[in-house]
């Protein structure tokens, strides 16, 4: 997925269907980043999601709480991957 800072401030970041569904289905998220995410646009194949810095970082370090790494190759479990992916794109479209 392709992400990018928004001219208004922020960020927009592209999720599969698979990554909206574990946001949707991720717990705690606080009612301001829910919304955004219950906002998402779908555009292309893909759902368009803004958020501003401050989310971004919310939503960044709320799913770090429900990553689980698969002790044999270090990497994240099938379960929680989607969650790592929105991880990583936040993080990339905030650079």
């Amino acid at each position: 997925m392709r992400e990018h800072e928004n001219a208004e401030g922020g960020v927009e970041i592209r999720l599969s269907q698979a990554m909206l569904d574990a946001l949707k289905r991720a717990k705690h998220i606080p009612p301001d980043v829910q919304k955004e995410i219950d906002g998402a646009k779908a555009e292309g194949g893909a759902y368009r999601l803004h958020l501003s810095e401050d989310e971004g970082m919310e939503l960044s370090e709320l799913l770090q709480w429900h990553v689980r790494t698969d002790p044999a190759t270090g990497k994240a479990t099938a379960e929680t991957a989607p969650y790592a992916d929105v991880i990583r794109i936040i993080s990339e479209a905030q650079l």
